[in-house]
This record gives C-alpha cells, structure tokens and sequence, in this order.
C-alpha cells in the first residue's frame, strides 16, 4: 500500500463535552461574574477612602484636604486636588491619587491596593509615586506590607522650602505590624532606597539666624529598617560644594517626621562651599580638607553642628 492509501485510513478523534458539562460550566462562570459584580457594588468604598485619608494624616502627621473623589472602574477611588498641609509648612500639593482595588483580595476578606500619587496632571511618567498597599483586613488591623517606586519626582513640589531644585527616584518595600496609632504597631521591617540629582538645598539651620545653601549633582541614601530604628545603609553625594559620605541611623516615632536623627557626615569641601564659608562668619577650610559634622534633631527640625 503506498503512502497515499496509508493516509486515506487515517482518523481524527474528537472529545464532545456533554451537554450536562457544558450547563455546568456556564452556570459556574456566570455565578462567579454575579458574586464579582456584587462585590464591586456592594463595597464601602466611602468607609474605605475615609480610612486611607485618615491614615495619611496619621503617618504624615499633615492635615489631608480631598476636594474630590470618585469611583471608577476598574474597582477604586481617585482623589483631586489633595493637599497635605501644616501650620508652619508650605502646602504639598498632589494633583490626583488613585487607588484601585485588588478583586481576588476582596474575594479572600484581605485588602490589596494598587496606589498611584502624581503631582502634576500628565500623562508622562515623571513626578509621581507608585506602590501596591496588603493589608490582612479592611479595617487596616492586622500586618500591612507596602511596596513601590518614586518616578522622577520634582522636589521643589515636595520640599518647597528647602529645596529649590532636583530630582528623586527610589524604591521601598516595607512591613508594619499594624496601622493602629501607637509605636508598637509601627514596628516592622523594610528597606529604602533614593537618589536625587540636580539638588540645590536651602535653608540649612546653623544657629545663631545662620543658614546655608548647597549644591549637588548627585546624593544617594539607603535604609534598612528593623523595629523602630532605620541603619544609614548608604549615604554619599558630590557637586560643586563638595561631597560627603555619611553613616548613623533614624529612630522612627509618630508622626514621621518627628522621628529622630543622629547621623554623622564626613565632608570634603569643593571651589563653591569654600567661597560660601567666607559669608557665613566660619573659617573655610581649602578644597579637598575633609571635616566631620554631626546632623541631630528631628526629621522635621535636623540641625547641623560643627
């Protein structure tokens, strides 16, 4: 028999579901769309974006100002025109937040929020936060985990009164035991990193009415965080003032920014801080002599001492 004839007997065999299975099937996929639907209506999104508010005025010690939010699809919340502020700061100013809901998370009773902060209003990839947010429970109770990244964000948008210019990237991922407003809850475990470039910084305290400025061309810091101290894994920048290296450590309190520093810095002056010293009353060291300064105090009111 040649080849034509083998292949003339060959046969194709074909499965048929049943009709039973098939039935089956559709009544399975259609209740889980029903059960998904009724989730996505029946959440209490209002309970949910009083809470993130609420938490966001608690770890940033700020009054948290929303003037609008709505609900949107894919299930989540966006914020317009969210200002952070405090008696004695300049405002922070975002122009929208979102925060979009997990939906296999809320099958299983946890929380899973995809977060998304932009300063400006674009569709460009610059000047905005982005991480995801596990929570054990809705009700924020239980061990929360955060991860995410920082996309070239303008700090002079962030830190108007101190910085007048630079760029901050970086990467976080950190675990708490508990949103609850004590210290114990903050305990947990994380790591943090960020570089910022083109930095120009003002208003560094001296004492005596004394500030200074300085300029950067790149600063890179690491922490690594365990309980409620935080390790200066790195610290290290260069520019036209000079570069430094750093080591010490954060001891977290609440609200954040009344965590305490104590960090010791070793600087190598450059041509612009020598031409500065002059100005400011101290004796200038030449280029390239290194001396060692201490940063204490608050995150909020850190002062250097020489």
């Amino acid at each position: 028999m040649d080849g034509a004839g083998m292949g003339d007997d060959r046969r194709i065999m074909t499965i048929k579901w049943p009709e039973a299975w098939r039935e089956i099937l559709a009544w399975t996929g259609g209740g889980i769309s029903i059960l998904v639907l009724c989730l996505i209506a029946t959440f209490p999104y209002g309970m949910l974006q009083a809470r993130i508010v609420a938490e966001l005025t608690r770890a940033t010690g700020m009054d948290v100002r929303v003037t609008d939010w709505t609900v949107g699809l894919p299930p989540g919340l966006e914020w317009r025109d969210v200002t952070l502020s405090k008696p004695s700061w300049i405002p922070i100013q975002l122009a929208t937040m979102q925060a979009k809901l997990g939906v296999t998370s809320m099958l299983s009773g946890t929380l899973g929020l995809d977060l998304v902060a932009k300063l400006t209003e674009t569709a460009s990839p610059t000047d905005l936060a982005k991480g995801t947010v596990t929570a054990s429970s809705l009700s924020f109770d239980g061990p929360i985990t955060i991860k995410g990244q920082l996309q070239h964000m303008d700090l002079s948008k962030l830190l108007r009164r101190y910085v007048t210019h630079g760029t901050l990237t970086g990467n976080f991922s950190h675990r708490v035991n508990s949103a609850q407003a004590t210290l114990t809850a903050m305990k947990g475990e994380g790591t943090w990193t960020a570089e910022a470039t083109d930095l120009v910084i003002d208003q560094i305290p001296l004492g005596n009415g004394r500030t200074l400025s300085l300029t950067f061309s790149q600063v890179i810091a690491g922490l690594t965080c365990r309980d409620l101290r935080c390790d200066v894994t790195q610290l290290k920048g260069d520019g036209i003032d000079g570069s430094f290296t750093g080591e010490g450590y954060l001891t977290l309190q609440q609200p954040i920014q009344q965590s305490h520093v104590n960090l010791t810095v070793t600087v190598v002056p450059g041509p612009g801080f020598a031409s500065k010293a002059g100005t400011l009353g101290f004796p200038s060291p030449p280029p390239g002599t290194p001396m060692t300064v201490k940063i204490v105090g608050t995150l909020a009111q850190a002062r250097i001492a020489l």
